[in-house]
């Protein structure tokens, strides 16, 4: 059986995703609602390529221009597995934990950084220029996998089809992307597009994973049937190397065969002076995979593989090479269910993300706002709504304060900051800082930051809004 031959950086990412998941378990992707609305941070374009900033000119900080960490899930809570019993002693709570889980559940695990990011203005134009690095990984576990664990496979589980249908989706790739944005109607509407060349390097795509497993009801021999189709490119025998190394640009990294485009469209209108409308389309695009490709498919998905347990003193003997005992029986389960092996080239689709916001202007540097966003993911639409303040208080400080509902949890209440020094910023946003506080009934984490340099901002005094 072929082993696999993982990079470093792709480890680290499975290790840190099964960690989250162990200790959490469950999502779905991008959000940045506190974010979207903080008219002081350029990064605010990446979430609606029709926004401007309140420079003429900035550049990120080379290789720590924008830090973004996203990890969620939807519904399960630590609330639900462990609680602090009246002698102040925690109590594991497996059947809590099972009843808290929905028939289909998901955790999602994203990370991304701006190596560069420069956007410039010029007469009504904006413009950026980027180049940076996306790994988003997403996790489908079933409750019936647990409730075989934690209630057995007798009772109301003898006879019954339990679907295993666990599935792990990874793409990773190199994004470099311009922005142009315009303001016409008198400043009115501007329009803005972002269009990106993509260069994936790594991918895990589950199309279909359905394990139907059943324990017959008179001698509790077990039988079970797979449907899957999963598809994989840069995980076996793989030497792709990230854009950055030892801390010097790679162009090789761009010379890869996983290639694909992006693009993002966005608009701002403004029926009144104090009323701001705006919506955008985030990430619409595709990568062809070609590089190190494996595909397995199901050859049968009606046959029936019967098993009478599993043999464990060949895990015990005195002498014992537990690789070759645990491939050999990977590789009988592949022969069994009649997995088919081959090396064709597809193609993946990116996560597609929505905003719809309204701002009402109290003043120039003062706004309230309400956002609603979206993620589409697995037929199923995963919603979010905000509502935030934000302001420039002072030449020095932007703030902005938000409260939303993410993944049907309540307790989301986020904060973001840009610090000014000179031409120095220093930004940080969090989606649900109130969660560290009421951390048993958090769900979401949601983490920005990063050190730009700006030029000739504008003083909301003496300036209106664009």
């Amino acid at each position: 059986m072929k082993k696999l031959n993982i990079k470093l950086r792709f480890g680290k990412i499975l290790v840190v995703t099964l960690a989250v998941a162990g200790i959490f378990t469950q999502i779905n992707a991008q959000n940045n609602l506190t974010l979207y609305n903080m008219h002081t941070a350029p990064q605010r374009i990446l979430m609606n390529p029709a926004q401007s900033s309140d420079a003429r000119f900035f550049i990120g900080f080379p290789g720590f221009s924008s830090v973004h960490f996203l990890y969620g899930n939807d519904g399960f809570k630590l609330k639900n597995i462990v609680s602090v019993n009246d002698s102040n002693q925690l109590v594991v709570s497996p059947t809590n934990f099972y009843n808290s889980l929905k028939q289909n559940n998901s955790l999602n695990l994203n990370l991304s950084y701006d190596i560069l990011y420069v956007g410039f203005k010029a007469r009504k134009s904006f413009f950026t220029l980027g180049i940076g690095e996306k790994i988003k990984t997403q996790l489908s576990f079933p409750k019936d996998f647990f409730g075989l664990l934690i209630i057995g496979n007798a009772g109301t589980n003898l006879g019954k089809d339990l679907n295993f249908n666990f599935g792990y989706d990874l793409i990773a790739y190199n994004d470099i992307n311009a922005s142009w944005s315009r303001a016409f109607l008198k400043d009115k509407l501007r329009l803005g597009v972002k269009l990106s060349y993509l260069n994936g390097w790594a991918n895990i795509n589950t199309e279909k994973s359905d394990l139907i497993f059943n324990t017959h009801t008179e001698d509790f021999h077990y039988t079970a049937r797979t449907d899957i189709k999963v598809n994989t490119s840069g995980i076996f025998d793989r030497n792709n190397e990230p854009l950055m190394k030892n801390g010097n640009f790679d162009i090789n990294s761009l010379k890869k065969r996983n290639q694909g485009m992006g693009m993002s469209l966005g608009a701002s209108f403004k029926p009144i002076p104090k009323i701001e409308l705006s919506a955008s389309i985030i990430d619409m695009g595709f990568i062809n995979w070609k590089d190190d490709v494996r595909n397995y498919v199901t050859e049968d998905p009606s046959k029936t593989v019967e098993f009478y347990g599993v043999d464990f003193k060949t895990f015990f003997k005195d002498s014992v090479n537990f690789d070759k005992t645990l491939d050999d029986i990977l590789d009988t389960m592949k022969s069994k269910f009649n997995i088919r092996e081959s090396s064709e080239s597809y193609r993946t689709f990116l996560p597609t993300n929505f905003y719809l916001g309204g701002n009402f202007w109290v003043t120039k540097r003062h706004n309230f706002g309400i956002l609603l966003y979206g993620n589409y993911y697995q037929k199923k639409l995963n919603p979010a709504f905000t509502i935030s303040y934000n302001g420039k208080l002072t030449r020095i400080l932007g703030l902005s304060i938000s409260y939303s509902m993410i993944n049907k949890s309540f307790v989301n209440g986020g904060v973001g900051f840009t610090l000014n020094g000179g031409t120095f910023q220093y930004y940080m946003v969090a989606d649900n800082l109130l969660g560290i506080i009421s951390y048993r009934n958090m769900n979401t984490v949601d983490l920005r930051m990063g050190i730009n340099f700006t030029f000739f901002r504008k003083d909301k005094k003496t300036s209106k809004n664009i």
